[in-house]
C-alpha cells in the first residue's frame, strides 16, 4: 500500500510539473504575442510621421510593381520621368556645390525655391528628396494648402482659427490670379496670407492644372525648411473650419491614415476621364473622391514623387471630369489603399438637384448657428459626392459611415464648402463661427 502511495505521489508530482511547465509555455507565448503586437501597434501609429528612406521607398517600389506586370509594362523606370530627377540633381550639383556633389542643391532655403523659377518637374524631385529626410526635433505643423483663384474673403474667420498657434500651424497659397514670375503678394501686409504665395499658374476646372496645383503646394511646403510640416490639408476661398484648431490639429496628429475619398464612381463619369485607347489607366483602378484632402508626410512625399503614373494620366486626360478629384484618389487607392481613410475631413452638401454641377452655396440666408452644430455632429457622410457618385450604381463601393482609427459613428468633419464671399455672407458668417466653433480641445 505504501508502495501504491509513493507511485501515486510520484505520479502527482509529475502531472504538477507537467501542469507548472505547460503555463510557464503558455505565458511566454502570451508575452511574445503581447510584444508583437506591441511592435505593430508601434509602426501603425508612427507609420503616419515616418519619412524613412525605406519605408517611402518600398512604397514606391510597390506603386511601380502594381504596374510593372506584361500588360501594365508602361511603369518600367526607363518609361517614366524618374530618370529626371538624377539629370535635376546632377545639373544642381554643378551649379550650386560643384560637380560630384547635391548637397548644397538639396540644401537650397526656402527663399532661394520661391525665387528660383524653376520647373515643377525640379521642384517636384528636390520635394521628394525633401520627404525622405526624418524631421528635426521639435513641434510638427499642419501646413494649410489654400489653392484659390484670388482673394481668400474668409480670412476673418482663418484668422480667428489660427490665433494663438502660430508654431503649429503654415500657409501656402496658390493663386490662378497671379503672375508665376511675380514673387510680390496678392495680400497686404497685414493678412495672414501676406508672402505666402508660392509660383502659380492659371487653373482649369476640367483641365489637368488642378491637379499640378495640388501637387505644387504639396511640394512647396515639403521644401520649406524653415518649419516641421507632418501633415497637409488642402483647402480653398469657398472653405471654413468648422472646429477649433486645438481640435483640427489633435484629429489630424493622431490619425494613423490619410484622409482622401476614394470611390468607384458610376460608369458615366468614368467614360470621360481618359482617353478609351490608354490600357495603362484600367478603369477598374480609377477612382473618385472630393478634391480636398489631409494627408501625412509619407504620402505628401509618395504624390509628388510619383513618377510613374502622374505622366500617363497627364498625357492621357481628356478633360470629362475634374483631374483633382481622379488622380490622388486612383494613386492613393493603387499604392496604399489600407493606408487612407476612404473620406474627406471637408464637409460638402451635393445633394440640393437645383445646383446641378456645384455643391450646395451658404449664404446669410441658411448660416446659422444650428448649420454648424449640425456639421459638427455628423457622424455618416449623406450628402457628400460619394451619396451623388454612386447612387445610379446597384452596390456601392464603401460605407458612409465615418470611422476614425477604427472607431465607428466617429465626427467627420473639419472644415466645410461652400461659403459666399459677399461681404454681409462673411460677417454672417463670422459671427457664427464665433458662436459654436469654440476652442474645445480634442473631444467628440
Amino acid at each position: 500500500m505504501c508502495q501504491r502511495f509513493e507511485e501515486s505521489r510520484k505520479c502527482s508530482n509529475r502531472s504538477c510539473c507537467t501542469v507548472v511547465m505547460g503555463f510557464a509555455v503558455l505565458m511566454i507565448l502570451c508575452i511574445s504575442l503581447l510584444l508583437l503586437l506591441l511592435f505593430l501597434s508601434t509602426i501603425g501609429r508612427a507609420g503616419f510621421q515616418s519619412t524613412s528612406t525605406e519605408l517611402v521607398q518600398l512604397a514606391l517600389q510597390r506603386s511601380a510593381a502594381a504596374f510593372s506586370g506584361p500588360e501594365n509594362s508602361f511603369l518600367a523606370l526607363e518609361d517614366s520621368d524618374a530618370c529626371s530627377c538624377a539629370e535635376f540633381r546632377r545639373r544642381g550639383a554643378a551649379a550650386h556645390g560643384g560637380a560630384g556633389s547635391s548637397s548644397s542643391y538639396m540644401n537650397r532655403s526656402f527663399a532661394d525655391w520661391l525665387q528660383a523659377n524653376a520647373s515643377d518637374e525640379e521642384v517636384m524631385c528636390a520635394a521628394h528628396q525633401a520627404a525622405l529626410r526624418p524631421l528635426a526635433p521639435g513641434k510638427p505643423r499642419v501646413a494649410f494648402l489654400f489653392m484659390v483663384r484670388g482673394p481668400i474673403p474668409h480670412e476673418s474667420v482663418w484668422r480667428q482659427f489660427f490665433q494663438g498657434h502660430e508654431e503649429l500651424y503654415s500657409i501656402y497659397v496658390h493663386a490662378a490670379a497671379s503672375n508665376s514670375n511675380s514673387h510680390e503678394s496678392l495680400y497686404p501686409n497685414n493678412s495672414i496670407f501676406h508672402q505666402r504665395q508660392i509660383p502659380s499658374k492659371p487653373l482649369s476646372r476640367f483641365g489637368i492644372s488642378m491637379t499640378e496645383a495640388q501637387r505644387r503646394l504639396l511640394a512647396y511646403a515639403l521644401l520649406d525648411n524653415t518649419v516641421l510640416n507632418s501633415w497637409f490639408s488642402l483647402v480653398c476661398e469657398s472653405s471654413v473650419p468648422v472646429r477649433s484648431f486645438g481640435y483640427v490639429y489633435n484629429y489630424l496628429m493622431n490619425s494613423e491614415l490619410s484622409f482622401v475619398e476614394a470611390f468607384f464612381a458610376w460608369e458615366w463619369w468614368r467614360q470621360g476621364w481618359v482617353t478609351t485607347d490608354t490600357p495603362q489607366l484600367q478603369d477598374h483602378v480609377m477612382r473618385k473622391g472630393e478634391a480636398w484632402f489631409s494627408v501625412h508626410r509619407r504620402h505628401a512625399g509618395l504624390i509628388v514623387g510619383d513618377f510613374f503614373i502622374f505622366p500617363k494620366f497627364k498625357e492621357h486626360w481628356r478633360e470629362g471630369g475634374i483631374s483633382a478629384e481622379i488622380y490622388l484618389p486612383t494613386l492613393l487607392n493603387i499604392i496604399d489603399p489600407l493606408g487612407i481613410a476612404n473620406r474627406s475631413t471637408t464637409y460638402v452638401n451635393w445633394t440640393n438637384p437645383s445646383t446641378d454641377s456645384h455643391p450646395e452655396t451658404y449664404t446669410r440666408a441658411n448660416i446659422t448657428d444650428e448649420l454648424f452644430v449640425d456639421i459638427q455632429n455628423q457622424r455618416r457622410n449623406t450628402q457628400g459626392m460619394y451619396v451623388m457618385g454612386t447612387r445610379h450604381q446597384d452596390c456601392h463601393t464603401q460605407d458612409s459611415g465615418c470611422i476614425y482609427n477604427g472607431v465607428a459613428n466617429f465626427s467627420c468633419w473639419l472644415f466645410a464648402r461652400k461659403f459666399s464671399g459677399e461681404p454681409q455672407d462673411v460677417q454672417a458668417l463670422l459671427h457664427h463661427f464665433t458662436n459654436t466653433v469654440v476652442p474645445l480641445g480634442f473631444r467628440v
